[in-house]
Protein backbone atom coordinates (compact mmCIF):
# COMPACT_ATOMS: atom_id res chain seq x y z
CA UNK A 1 0.00 0.00 0.00
CA UNK A 2 2.93 2.31 0.68
CA UNK A 3 4.13 2.08 -2.93
CA UNK A 4 0.67 2.83 -4.25
CA UNK A 5 0.38 5.90 -2.01
CA UNK A 6 3.72 7.23 -3.23
CA UNK A 7 2.63 6.70 -6.83
CA UNK A 8 -0.58 8.65 -6.24
CA UNK A 9 1.29 11.55 -4.60
CA UNK A 10 3.83 11.65 -7.42
CA UNK A 11 1.04 12.46 -9.88
CA UNK A 12 -1.38 14.30 -7.61
CA UNK A 13 1.05 16.87 -6.21
CA UNK A 14 1.89 18.45 -9.59
CA UNK A 15 -1.84 18.56 -10.26
CA UNK A 16 -2.40 20.81 -7.27
CA UNK A 17 0.64 22.96 -7.97
CA UNK A 18 -0.22 23.71 -11.61
CA UNK A 19 -4.01 23.58 -11.34
CA UNK A 20 -4.31 27.25 -12.28
CA UNK A 21 -2.23 26.98 -15.48
CA UNK A 22 -3.71 24.01 -17.32
CA UNK A 23 -5.89 21.36 -15.72
CA UNK A 24 -6.43 18.87 -18.50
CA UNK A 25 -7.15 15.21 -19.18
CA UNK A 26 -10.03 13.86 -17.20
CA UNK A 27 -9.42 10.53 -15.55
CA UNK A 28 -10.78 7.07 -16.32
CA UNK A 29 -13.10 5.26 -13.98
CA UNK A 30 -14.67 2.32 -15.79
CA UNK A 31 -17.53 0.13 -14.66
CA UNK A 32 -18.16 1.78 -11.29
CA UNK A 33 -20.85 4.29 -12.20
CA UNK A 34 -24.52 3.68 -11.62
CA UNK A 35 -26.13 3.16 -14.99
CA UNK A 36 -29.48 4.15 -16.39
CA UNK A 37 -31.00 1.10 -18.06
CA UNK A 38 -31.71 1.62 -21.75
CA UNK A 39 -35.03 0.15 -22.85
CA UNK A 40 -35.07 -1.05 -26.44
CA UNK A 41 -38.37 -1.69 -28.11
CA UNK A 42 -38.73 -4.34 -30.81
CA UNK A 43 -38.60 -1.57 -33.42
CA UNK A 44 -35.37 -0.23 -31.84
CA UNK A 45 -33.74 -3.65 -32.14
CA UNK A 46 -34.45 -3.62 -35.86
CA UNK A 47 -33.15 -0.06 -36.15
CA UNK A 48 -29.77 -1.12 -34.76
CA UNK A 49 -29.08 -3.15 -37.90
CA UNK A 50 -29.90 -0.44 -40.44
CA UNK A 51 -29.52 2.97 -38.86
CA UNK A 52 -26.48 5.08 -38.10
CA UNK A 53 -25.60 5.97 -34.52
CA UNK A 54 -26.87 9.51 -35.09
CA UNK A 55 -30.31 8.25 -36.20
CA UNK A 56 -30.58 5.82 -33.30
CA UNK A 57 -29.50 8.27 -30.59
CA UNK A 58 -32.47 10.53 -31.33
CA UNK A 59 -34.29 8.31 -28.82
CA UNK A 60 -32.08 9.63 -26.01
CA UNK A 61 -32.65 13.24 -24.96
CA UNK A 62 -29.17 13.49 -23.43
CA UNK A 63 -27.56 13.59 -26.87
CA UNK A 64 -27.85 16.99 -28.57
CA UNK A 65 -27.49 16.14 -32.27
CA UNK A 66 -26.70 18.66 -35.01
CA UNK A 67 -27.24 17.92 -38.69
CA UNK A 68 -28.52 19.63 -41.83
CA UNK A 69 -30.70 16.91 -43.40
CA UNK A 70 -31.05 13.13 -42.96
CA UNK A 71 -27.75 11.37 -43.64
CA UNK A 72 -25.67 14.56 -43.45
CA UNK A 73 -22.60 15.01 -41.25
CA UNK A 74 -23.80 14.74 -37.64
CA UNK A 75 -22.07 15.74 -34.42
CA UNK A 76 -23.30 15.39 -30.85
CA UNK A 77 -22.80 17.13 -27.53
CA UNK A 78 -23.88 16.10 -24.05
CA UNK A 79 -23.22 16.69 -20.37
CA UNK A 80 -22.92 20.42 -20.96
CA UNK A 81 -19.88 19.95 -23.19
CA UNK A 82 -19.35 21.16 -26.75
CA UNK A 83 -19.10 18.79 -29.72
CA UNK A 84 -15.30 18.96 -29.54
CA UNK A 85 -15.34 18.19 -25.82
CA UNK A 86 -17.76 15.26 -26.22
CA UNK A 87 -15.44 12.42 -27.15
CA UNK A 88 -16.16 9.20 -29.06
CA UNK A 89 -14.16 6.13 -28.10
CA UNK A 90 -13.83 2.62 -29.48
CA UNK A 91 -13.38 0.12 -26.67
CA UNK A 92 -11.68 2.81 -24.57
CA UNK A 93 -9.48 4.22 -27.38
CA UNK A 94 -10.29 7.84 -28.26
CA UNK A 95 -11.01 7.90 -32.01
CA UNK A 96 -12.35 11.46 -32.19
CA UNK A 97 -10.19 13.18 -34.78
CA UNK A 98 -7.45 15.30 -33.22
CA UNK A 99 -7.38 17.12 -36.57
CA UNK A 100 -11.00 18.31 -36.43
CA UNK A 101 -11.91 17.44 -32.84
CA UNK A 102 -15.11 15.54 -33.71
CA UNK A 103 -16.35 12.28 -35.23
CA UNK A 104 -19.20 12.15 -37.76
CA UNK A 105 -21.83 9.95 -36.05
CA UNK A 106 -23.67 9.44 -39.34
CA UNK A 107 -20.77 7.14 -40.34
CA UNK A 108 -20.97 5.03 -37.18
CA UNK A 109 -23.23 1.95 -37.52
CA UNK A 110 -25.78 1.75 -34.72
CA UNK A 111 -24.68 -1.89 -34.40
CA UNK A 112 -21.71 -0.59 -32.41
CA UNK A 113 -23.99 0.92 -29.77
CA UNK A 114 -24.15 -1.88 -27.23
CA UNK A 115 -26.40 -1.17 -24.25
CA UNK A 116 -23.37 -0.26 -22.14
CA UNK A 117 -22.10 2.05 -24.88
CA UNK A 118 -25.10 4.36 -24.59
CA UNK A 119 -25.38 4.46 -20.81
CA UNK A 120 -21.64 4.43 -20.04
CA UNK A 121 -21.17 7.15 -22.59
CA UNK A 122 -23.06 9.63 -20.49
CA UNK A 123 -21.20 9.13 -17.22
CA UNK A 124 -18.71 11.78 -16.21
CA UNK A 125 -15.20 10.46 -15.76
CA UNK A 126 -16.07 7.06 -17.20
CA UNK A 127 -13.62 7.19 -20.07
CA UNK A 128 -9.92 7.89 -20.36
CA UNK A 129 -9.54 10.72 -22.84
CA UNK A 130 -12.99 12.23 -23.17
CA UNK A 131 -12.23 15.82 -22.21
CA UNK A 132 -15.47 16.69 -20.47
CA UNK A 133 -18.41 15.28 -18.55
CA UNK A 134 -18.95 12.27 -20.79
CA UNK A 135 -18.07 10.26 -23.87
CA UNK A 136 -19.69 7.71 -26.14
CA UNK A 137 -17.87 4.37 -25.90
CA UNK A 138 -18.46 2.24 -29.01
CA UNK A 139 -18.09 -1.51 -29.03
CA UNK A 140 -19.34 -4.54 -30.89
CA UNK A 141 -21.37 -6.86 -28.68
CA UNK A 142 -20.23 -10.47 -28.45
CA UNK A 143 -22.30 -13.17 -30.16
CA UNK A 144 -22.70 -16.80 -29.12
CA UNK A 145 -23.36 -19.83 -31.28
CA UNK A 146 -23.72 -19.50 -35.03
CA UNK A 147 -26.11 -17.41 -37.09
CA UNK A 148 -26.77 -15.13 -40.02
CA UNK A 149 -29.15 -12.20 -40.37
CA UNK A 150 -30.06 -10.17 -43.43
CA UNK A 151 -31.92 -6.90 -42.96
CA UNK A 152 -33.47 -4.75 -45.70
CA UNK A 153 -34.98 -1.29 -45.40
CA UNK A 154 -36.74 1.28 -47.60
CA UNK A 155 -38.35 4.67 -47.02
CA UNK A 156 -40.62 7.06 -48.86
CA UNK A 157 -37.84 9.70 -49.20
CA UNK A 158 -35.69 7.34 -51.28
CA UNK A 159 -33.61 5.53 -48.66
CA UNK A 160 -32.49 1.98 -49.37
CA UNK A 161 -30.58 0.05 -46.69
CA UNK A 162 -28.97 -3.37 -46.44
CA UNK A 163 -27.22 -5.15 -43.56
CA UNK A 164 -25.69 -8.64 -43.54
CA UNK A 165 -24.39 -10.00 -40.24
CA UNK A 166 -22.90 -13.46 -39.69
CA UNK A 167 -21.14 -14.98 -36.69
CA UNK A 168 -19.76 -18.32 -35.62
CA UNK A 169 -16.46 -20.10 -35.03
CA UNK A 170 -13.77 -22.12 -36.76
CA UNK A 171 -10.73 -23.83 -35.23
CA UNK A 172 -11.68 -22.35 -31.81
CA UNK A 173 -11.64 -18.84 -33.27
CA UNK A 174 -14.82 -16.75 -32.95
CA UNK A 175 -15.74 -14.38 -35.77
CA UNK A 176 -18.27 -11.69 -36.66
CA UNK A 177 -18.72 -10.12 -40.09
CA UNK A 178 -20.98 -7.13 -40.79
CA UNK A 179 -21.62 -5.32 -44.06
CA UNK A 180 -23.95 -2.31 -43.97
CA UNK A 181 -24.90 -0.16 -46.94
CA UNK A 182 -27.27 2.81 -47.03
CA UNK A 183 -28.12 5.18 -49.87
CA UNK A 184 -30.86 7.75 -50.30
CA UNK A 185 -32.17 10.19 -52.87
CA UNK A 186 -33.17 12.20 -49.77
CA UNK A 187 -35.87 14.00 -51.69
CA UNK A 188 -38.91 15.26 -49.80
CA UNK A 189 -41.52 18.01 -49.69
CA UNK A 190 -41.24 20.63 -46.96
CA UNK A 191 -43.09 23.52 -45.40
CA UNK A 192 -41.12 26.03 -43.36
CA UNK A 193 -43.17 29.01 -42.26
CA UNK A 194 -44.34 30.70 -45.47
CA UNK A 195 -41.83 28.72 -47.55
CA UNK A 196 -42.69 25.45 -49.24
CA UNK A 197 -41.15 23.28 -51.93
CA UNK A 198 -39.14 20.11 -52.34
CA UNK A 199 -35.66 19.42 -50.98
CA UNK A 200 -33.32 17.96 -53.62
CA UNK A 201 -29.60 17.58 -54.13
CA UNK A 202 -28.87 16.01 -50.72
CA UNK A 203 -28.14 12.48 -51.87
CA UNK A 204 -25.83 10.30 -49.80
CA UNK A 205 -24.40 6.80 -49.70
CA UNK A 206 -22.55 5.08 -46.84
CA UNK A 207 -20.76 1.74 -46.69
CA UNK A 208 -19.48 0.08 -43.50
CA UNK A 209 -17.62 -3.16 -43.01
CA UNK A 210 -16.73 -4.64 -39.63
CA UNK A 211 -14.75 -7.83 -39.04
CA UNK A 212 -13.91 -9.34 -35.66
CA UNK A 213 -11.84 -12.38 -34.74
CA UNK A 214 -11.30 -13.51 -31.15
CA UNK A 215 -9.81 -16.47 -29.40
CA UNK A 216 -7.42 -17.70 -26.75
CA UNK A 217 -3.70 -18.49 -26.63
CA UNK A 218 -3.35 -20.52 -23.47
CA UNK A 219 -4.42 -18.11 -20.73
CA UNK A 220 -4.31 -15.06 -23.02
CA UNK A 221 -7.52 -13.72 -24.60
CA UNK A 222 -7.11 -11.86 -27.89
CA UNK A 223 -9.43 -9.85 -30.13
CA UNK A 224 -8.80 -8.17 -33.48
CA UNK A 225 -11.24 -5.72 -35.07
CA UNK A 226 -11.25 -4.14 -38.53
CA UNK A 227 -13.62 -1.25 -39.27
CA UNK A 228 -13.88 0.32 -42.73
CA UNK A 229 -16.21 3.13 -43.80
CA UNK A 230 -16.76 4.89 -47.11
CA UNK A 231 -19.19 7.72 -47.70
CA UNK A 232 -20.30 10.30 -50.25
CA UNK A 233 -22.63 13.15 -49.32
CA UNK A 234 -24.13 16.07 -51.22
CA UNK A 235 -25.52 19.27 -49.76
CA UNK A 236 -27.50 21.51 -52.11
CA UNK A 237 -27.71 24.39 -49.66
CA UNK A 238 -30.57 25.79 -47.62
CA UNK A 239 -34.06 26.54 -48.94
CA UNK A 240 -33.19 30.23 -49.35
CA UNK A 241 -29.77 29.66 -50.95
CA UNK A 242 -30.01 26.59 -53.22
CA UNK A 243 -28.34 26.11 -56.57
CA UNK A 244 -24.88 24.91 -55.60
CA UNK A 245 -23.53 21.56 -54.48
CA UNK A 246 -21.09 20.76 -51.70
CA UNK A 247 -19.70 17.27 -52.23
CA UNK A 248 -17.94 15.38 -49.42
CA UNK A 249 -16.11 12.08 -49.83
CA UNK A 250 -14.87 10.29 -46.73
CA UNK A 251 -12.98 7.01 -46.40
CA UNK A 252 -11.52 5.57 -43.18
CA UNK A 253 -9.98 2.31 -42.03
CA UNK A 254 -9.45 1.49 -38.36
CA UNK A 255 -7.80 -1.55 -36.80
CA UNK A 256 -7.66 -2.57 -33.14
CA UNK A 257 -5.91 -5.53 -31.51
CA UNK A 258 -6.36 -6.42 -27.84
CA UNK A 259 -4.57 -8.92 -25.57
CA UNK A 260 -5.69 -9.69 -22.03
CA UNK A 261 -4.09 -12.07 -19.56
CA UNK A 262 -4.79 -12.08 -15.86
CA UNK A 263 -4.32 -8.46 -14.68
CA UNK A 264 -2.52 -7.31 -17.83
CA UNK A 265 -4.16 -5.75 -20.90
CA UNK A 266 -2.61 -4.40 -24.10
CA UNK A 267 -4.43 -2.53 -26.88
CA UNK A 268 -2.96 -1.50 -30.24
CA UNK A 269 -4.89 0.81 -32.54
CA UNK A 270 -4.19 2.32 -35.98
CA UNK A 271 -6.38 4.41 -38.28
CA UNK A 272 -6.18 6.41 -41.48
CA UNK A 273 -8.90 8.70 -42.84
CA UNK A 274 -9.05 10.48 -46.19
CA UNK A 275 -11.47 13.29 -47.09
CA UNK A 276 -12.13 15.32 -50.22
CA UNK A 277 -14.46 18.33 -50.11
CA UNK A 278 -15.67 20.25 -53.16
CA UNK A 279 -17.51 23.56 -52.73
CA UNK A 280 -19.18 25.17 -55.75
CA UNK A 281 -20.80 27.99 -53.80
CA UNK A 282 -18.55 30.74 -55.14
CA UNK A 283 -17.78 31.74 -58.72
CA UNK A 284 -14.92 29.22 -58.55
CA UNK A 285 -14.79 25.70 -57.14
CA UNK A 286 -12.88 25.03 -53.93
CA UNK A 287 -11.27 21.62 -53.54
CA UNK A 288 -9.92 20.61 -50.15
CA UNK A 289 -8.31 17.24 -49.39
CA UNK A 290 -7.33 16.04 -45.95
CA UNK A 291 -5.83 12.94 -44.35
CA UNK A 292 -5.86 12.07 -40.66
CA UNK A 293 -3.82 9.34 -39.01
CA UNK A 294 -3.58 7.86 -35.52
CA UNK A 295 -1.47 5.13 -33.95
CA UNK A 296 -2.11 4.26 -30.29
CA UNK A 297 -0.65 1.74 -27.88
CA UNK A 298 -2.21 1.31 -24.46
CA UNK A 299 -1.06 -0.93 -21.60
CA UNK A 300 -2.89 -1.31 -18.29
CA UNK A 301 -2.36 -3.34 -15.14
CA UNK A 302 -5.10 -3.91 -12.57
CA UNK A 303 -4.33 -4.74 -8.96
CA UNK A 304 -6.61 -5.37 -6.01
CA UNK A 305 -6.92 -1.67 -5.18
CA UNK A 306 -5.45 0.19 -8.12
CA UNK A 307 -5.06 0.33 -11.89
CA UNK A 308 -2.09 1.85 -13.74
CA UNK A 309 -2.23 2.73 -17.43
CA UNK A 310 0.22 4.03 -20.01
CA UNK A 311 -0.95 5.27 -23.42
CA UNK A 312 1.21 6.38 -26.35
CA UNK A 313 -0.33 8.27 -29.30
CA UNK A 314 1.02 9.42 -32.64
CA UNK A 315 -1.35 11.83 -34.40
CA UNK A 316 -0.93 13.21 -37.92
CA UNK A 317 -2.82 15.53 -40.28
CA UNK A 318 -2.01 16.41 -43.88
CA UNK A 319 -3.68 17.66 -47.04
CA UNK A 320 -4.43 20.93 -48.77
CA UNK A 321 -4.20 23.29 -45.81
CA UNK A 322 -1.93 21.87 -43.13
CA UNK A 323 0.70 19.26 -42.31
CA UNK A 324 1.36 18.27 -38.70
CA UNK A 325 2.55 15.37 -36.56
CA UNK A 326 2.17 15.21 -32.79
CA UNK A 327 3.15 12.64 -30.15
CA UNK A 328 0.97 12.34 -27.06
CA UNK A 329 2.13 10.06 -24.18
CA UNK A 330 -0.24 9.71 -21.20
CA UNK A 331 0.01 8.09 -17.76
CA UNK A 332 -2.80 7.39 -15.35
CA UNK A 333 -3.31 5.85 -11.90
CA UNK A 334 -6.66 4.88 -10.37
CA UNK A 335 -6.83 4.07 -6.65
CA UNK A 336 -9.77 2.70 -4.68
CA UNK A 337 -8.61 2.54 -1.03
CA UNK A 338 -12.26 1.94 -0.13
CA UNK A 339 -15.00 0.33 -2.18
CA UNK A 340 -16.93 3.60 -2.24
CA UNK A 341 -13.98 5.95 -2.95
CA UNK A 342 -12.05 6.23 -6.21
CA UNK A 343 -9.17 8.65 -6.76
CA UNK A 344 -7.55 9.28 -10.11
CA UNK A 345 -4.55 11.28 -11.27
CA UNK A 346 -3.37 11.70 -14.83
CA UNK A 347 -0.44 13.26 -16.66
CA UNK A 348 -0.09 13.91 -20.39
CA UNK A 349 2.43 15.50 -22.75
CA UNK A 350 1.13 17.42 -25.77
CA UNK A 351 2.74 20.07 -27.97
CA UNK A 352 5.86 20.31 -25.78
CA UNK A 353 3.86 20.87 -22.60
CA UNK A 354 2.95 18.61 -19.70
CA UNK A 355 -0.58 18.64 -18.32
CA UNK A 356 -2.04 17.18 -15.14
CA UNK A 357 -5.51 16.41 -13.85
CA UNK A 358 -7.20 14.80 -10.87
CA UNK A 359 -10.59 13.22 -10.28
CA UNK A 360 -12.54 11.80 -7.35
CA UNK A 361 -15.71 9.72 -7.00
CA UNK A 362 -17.75 8.89 -3.90
CA UNK A 363 -20.49 6.24 -3.95
CA UNK A 364 -23.19 5.62 -1.37
CA UNK A 365 -25.65 2.76 -1.79
CA UNK A 366 -28.41 1.41 0.43
CA UNK A 367 -31.03 -1.16 -0.52
CA UNK A 368 -32.62 0.16 -3.72
CA UNK A 369 -30.97 3.60 -3.70
CA UNK A 370 -27.58 4.51 -5.23
CA UNK A 371 -26.04 7.98 -4.91
CA UNK A 372 -22.78 9.16 -6.46
CA UNK A 373 -20.87 12.40 -6.30
CA UNK A 374 -17.82 13.22 -8.40
CA UNK A 375 -15.58 16.23 -8.95
CA UNK A 376 -12.63 16.75 -11.25
CA UNK A 377 -10.78 18.75 -13.82
CA UNK A 378 -11.46 18.46 -17.54
CA UNK A 379 -9.96 19.68 -20.77
CA UNK A 380 -10.31 20.33 -24.45
CA UNK A 381 -6.96 20.33 -26.24
CA UNK A 382 -6.46 22.44 -29.39
CA UNK A 383 -6.84 20.33 -32.53
CA UNK A 384 -4.15 20.10 -35.20
CA UNK A 385 -6.37 22.20 -37.50
CA UNK A 386 -6.64 24.94 -34.89
CA UNK A 387 -2.88 24.93 -34.44
CA UNK A 388 -1.60 24.48 -37.99
CA UNK A 389 -4.34 25.43 -40.49
CA UNK A 390 -2.88 27.58 -43.29
CA UNK A 391 -3.89 30.34 -43.34
CA UNK A 392 -5.39 31.07 -39.93
CA UNK A 393 -3.84 28.50 -37.58
CA UNK A 394 -2.93 29.79 -34.14
CA UNK A 395 0.09 28.19 -32.44
CA UNK A 396 -0.52 30.37 -29.39
CA UNK A 397 -4.02 29.02 -28.77
CA UNK A 398 -4.45 27.72 -25.21
CA UNK A 399 -6.33 24.60 -24.20
CA UNK A 400 -9.82 24.94 -22.78
CA UNK A 401 -9.70 24.37 -19.04
CA UNK A 402 -12.74 22.87 -17.34
CA UNK A 403 -13.84 22.11 -13.79
CA UNK A 404 -16.92 20.07 -13.07
CA UNK A 405 -19.00 18.25 -10.50
CA UNK A 406 -21.66 15.60 -11.00
CA UNK A 407 -24.37 14.12 -8.79
CA UNK A 408 -26.34 10.97 -9.61
CA UNK A 409 -29.35 9.49 -7.84
CA UNK A 410 -30.70 6.12 -8.90
CA UNK A 411 -33.70 4.16 -7.69
CA UNK A 412 -33.53 0.49 -8.70
CA UNK A 413 -35.92 -2.42 -8.37
CA UNK A 414 -39.51 -2.41 -9.58
CA UNK A 415 -39.46 1.37 -9.83
CA UNK A 416 -36.57 2.52 -12.00
CA UNK A 417 -35.65 6.19 -11.85
CA UNK A 418 -32.38 8.03 -12.44
CA UNK A 419 -31.53 11.69 -11.93
CA UNK A 420 -28.16 13.20 -12.85
CA UNK A 421 -26.95 16.76 -12.78
CA UNK A 422 -23.68 18.14 -14.18
CA UNK A 423 -22.20 21.52 -13.31
CA UNK A 424 -19.38 22.54 -15.62
CA UNK A 425 -17.28 25.68 -15.83
CA UNK A 426 -14.78 26.02 -18.65
CA UNK A 427 -12.46 28.85 -19.44
CA UNK A 428 -10.78 30.00 -22.67
CA UNK A 429 -13.37 28.34 -24.94
CA UNK A 430 -11.94 28.02 -28.46
CA UNK A 431 -13.92 29.62 -31.30
CA UNK A 432 -13.05 30.45 -34.91
CA UNK A 433 -13.56 34.18 -35.43
CA UNK A 434 -12.35 36.88 -37.86
CA UNK A 435 -9.13 38.69 -36.93
CA UNK A 436 -7.98 42.25 -37.71
CA UNK A 437 -6.20 40.85 -40.79
CA UNK A 438 -9.53 39.57 -42.15
CA UNK A 439 -8.65 35.89 -41.70
CA UNK A 440 -10.68 33.47 -39.61
CA UNK A 441 -8.55 32.07 -36.82
CA UNK A 442 -9.19 30.08 -33.61
CA UNK A 443 -9.22 32.23 -30.50
CA UNK A 444 -9.74 31.69 -26.78
CA UNK A 445 -13.00 33.51 -26.95
CA UNK A 446 -14.95 33.32 -23.67
CA UNK A 447 -15.69 31.58 -20.37
CA UNK A 448 -18.87 29.55 -19.99
CA UNK A 449 -20.96 27.95 -17.24
CA UNK A 450 -23.31 25.10 -18.10
CA UNK A 451 -25.71 23.12 -15.96
CA UNK A 452 -27.28 19.96 -17.37
CA UNK A 453 -29.89 17.86 -15.57
CA UNK A 454 -31.30 14.60 -16.95
CA UNK A 455 -34.18 12.50 -15.65
CA UNK A 456 -35.03 9.02 -16.92
CA UNK A 457 -37.83 6.73 -15.80
CA UNK A 458 -39.29 3.47 -17.04
CA UNK A 459 -42.17 1.45 -15.71
CA UNK A 460 -44.77 -1.15 -16.68
CA UNK A 461 -48.31 0.26 -16.57
CA UNK A 462 -51.51 -1.46 -17.70
CA UNK A 463 -49.53 -4.00 -19.71
CA UNK A 464 -47.61 -1.23 -21.50
CA UNK A 465 -43.98 -0.25 -21.12
CA UNK A 466 -43.47 3.48 -20.53
CA UNK A 467 -40.05 5.10 -20.88
CA UNK A 468 -39.29 8.79 -20.57
CA UNK A 469 -36.03 10.72 -20.62
CA UNK A 470 -35.85 14.47 -20.19
CA UNK A 471 -32.84 16.81 -20.31
CA UNK A 472 -32.69 20.44 -19.23
CA UNK A 473 -29.70 22.64 -20.09
CA UNK A 474 -28.70 26.03 -18.76
CA UNK A 475 -25.71 27.73 -20.37
CA UNK A 476 -24.41 31.26 -20.02
CA UNK A 477 -21.35 33.10 -21.31
CA UNK A 478 -19.70 34.65 -18.26
CA UNK A 479 -16.83 36.57 -19.82
CA UNK A 480 -15.29 37.29 -23.23
CA UNK A 481 -11.67 37.76 -24.22
CA UNK A 482 -12.47 40.24 -27.00
CA UNK A 483 -14.19 43.64 -26.72
CA UNK A 484 -17.56 42.16 -27.69
CA UNK A 485 -19.05 42.35 -24.21
CA UNK A 486 -22.57 42.05 -25.67
CA UNK A 487 -22.10 38.26 -25.58
CA UNK A 488 -21.92 38.17 -21.78
CA UNK A 489 -25.05 36.54 -20.38
CA UNK A 490 -26.02 34.90 -23.68
CA UNK A 491 -26.82 31.22 -24.18
CA UNK A 492 -24.62 28.92 -26.24
CA UNK A 493 -25.90 28.30 -29.76
CA UNK A 494 -27.72 25.18 -30.98
CA UNK A 495 -28.47 23.99 -27.44
CA UNK A 496 -32.15 23.58 -26.55
CA UNK A 497 -33.02 24.47 -22.97
CA UNK A 498 -35.32 21.44 -22.85
CA UNK A 499 -35.32 18.17 -24.77
CA UNK A 500 -37.55 15.16 -24.05
CA UNK A 501 -38.45 11.74 -25.51
CA UNK A 502 -41.42 9.62 -24.36
CA UNK A 503 -41.88 6.01 -25.52
CA UNK A 504 -44.83 3.65 -25.08
CA UNK A 505 -44.73 0.04 -26.29
CA UNK A 506 -48.00 -1.89 -26.33
CA UNK A 507 -48.06 -5.67 -26.92
CA UNK A 508 -50.96 -6.69 -29.19
CA UNK A 509 -52.52 -10.11 -29.80
CA UNK A 510 -50.37 -10.11 -32.92
CA UNK A 511 -47.22 -7.98 -32.89
CA UNK A 512 -46.31 -4.86 -30.91
CA UNK A 513 -47.12 -1.18 -31.31
CA UNK A 514 -44.69 1.60 -30.40
CA UNK A 515 -45.52 5.30 -30.04
CA UNK A 516 -42.63 7.71 -29.45
CA UNK A 517 -42.94 11.45 -28.94
CA UNK A 518 -40.15 14.01 -29.21
CA UNK A 519 -39.82 17.57 -27.97
CA UNK A 520 -36.95 19.98 -28.65
CA UNK A 521 -37.09 23.45 -27.16
CA UNK A 522 -36.12 26.78 -28.67
CA UNK A 523 -32.51 27.06 -29.88
CA UNK A 524 -30.34 30.03 -30.76
CA UNK A 525 -28.23 29.94 -33.92
CA UNK A 526 -26.60 33.37 -33.50
CA UNK A 527 -24.06 34.13 -30.78
CA UNK A 528 -25.86 37.29 -29.74
CA UNK A 529 -29.11 35.27 -29.33
CA UNK A 530 -30.92 37.64 -31.72
CA UNK A 531 -34.53 36.72 -32.53
CA UNK A 532 -33.65 36.43 -36.22
CA UNK A 533 -31.59 33.34 -35.46
CA UNK A 534 -34.03 31.50 -33.24
CA UNK A 535 -35.29 28.01 -34.08
CA UNK A 536 -38.70 27.63 -32.45
CA UNK A 537 -39.62 24.67 -30.25
CA UNK A 538 -40.78 21.62 -32.17
CA UNK A 539 -42.58 18.38 -31.33
CA UNK A 540 -43.37 15.30 -33.39
CA UNK A 541 -44.34 11.62 -33.02
CA UNK A 542 -43.32 8.30 -34.57
CA UNK A 543 -45.53 5.21 -34.77
CA UNK A 544 -44.18 1.70 -35.42
CA UNK A 545 -45.77 -1.72 -35.73
CA UNK A 546 -43.55 -4.80 -35.27
CA UNK A 547 -44.36 -8.35 -36.29
CA UNK A 548 -42.23 -11.49 -36.09
CA UNK A 549 -42.56 -15.11 -37.15
CA UNK A 550 -42.08 -18.26 -35.10
CA UNK A 551 -38.67 -18.34 -33.43
CA UNK A 552 -38.05 -14.86 -34.88
CA UNK A 553 -36.99 -16.42 -38.18
CA UNK A 554 -38.30 -13.23 -39.72
CA UNK A 555 -39.21 -9.83 -38.36
CA UNK A 556 -40.95 -6.89 -39.99
CA UNK A 557 -41.38 -3.28 -38.88
CA UNK A 558 -43.62 -0.67 -40.51
CA UNK A 559 -42.85 2.78 -39.20
CA UNK A 560 -44.35 6.22 -39.76
CA UNK A 561 -42.06 9.06 -38.73
CA UNK A 562 -43.42 12.52 -37.95
CA UNK A 563 -47.04 11.39 -38.16
CA UNK A 564 -48.50 14.89 -38.06
CA UNK A 565 -46.04 16.35 -40.57
CA UNK A 566 -44.72 18.84 -38.01
CA UNK A 567 -42.16 21.41 -39.15
CA UNK A 568 -38.67 20.42 -38.01
CA UNK A 569 -35.17 21.82 -38.50
CA UNK A 570 -31.77 21.54 -36.82
CA UNK A 571 -30.23 24.50 -38.68
CA UNK A 572 -31.74 27.70 -40.07
CA UNK A 573 -33.50 27.15 -43.42
CA UNK A 574 -32.70 23.43 -43.57
CA UNK A 575 -36.11 21.72 -43.11
CA UNK A 576 -36.30 18.05 -42.14
CA UNK A 577 -38.85 15.69 -43.74
CA UNK A 578 -42.53 15.70 -42.93
CA UNK A 579 -44.47 12.44 -42.72
CA UNK A 580 -42.19 9.58 -43.82
CA UNK A 581 -42.93 5.87 -44.25
CA UNK A 582 -40.34 3.16 -43.58
CA UNK A 583 -40.40 -0.61 -44.03
CA UNK A 584 -37.74 -2.91 -42.52
CA UNK A 585 -37.52 -6.69 -43.00
CA UNK A 586 -35.10 -8.99 -41.17
CA UNK A 587 -34.40 -12.65 -41.93
CA UNK A 588 -32.54 -14.84 -39.42
CA UNK A 589 -31.01 -18.27 -39.77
Amino acid sequence: MKNKTLLLLALACPTLVWAQSDTLWTAEIVGIFSKAKEFRTTADSMSLDLESASDYLLKDSRFILKQYTPGSVTTSSFGGASSEQSRVLWDGIDISSMATGVLDLSLVPATMLSTDAVVDGMNGGATATMGSMGALNLNLSEKTGRGTTTTLGASSIGERAFNAHSWGSFAKVRYQSIVRFTSSANSYSYTLGSLSGRMKGNEYGDLSYLQRFSGRWGKTLWTSDLWYTQSEKNNSGSVIGPGYINHLEDEAVRFKYKLKRSNHQLKLFASQEWQAYTDTMASWSILDTNTYGQVTGQYSYTGSQYEAQLTLNRLSAAGTNRTAISFMPQAQVVLWPKKYIHLVSRAAHYQERVYFSAYGLYTKSREEVIQQFSAGTYYRLPTLNELYWNPGGNLDIAAERSYGIKYSFELVGKRQLRLTTDQLYYDQMIQWAPTNAGLWSPQNYYSVYTSTTSLSMNKELFGQHHDVNLTHQYSRILDVASNNTNLIGKQLIYRPALQAVYTIEQPLPVGKLMLRGYYTGLRHTLRDNAAAGELPAQAWCDLAYSLSGKGKRWQCVLKIENITGAQRQYYQYFPMPGRTYLLNLKLHS
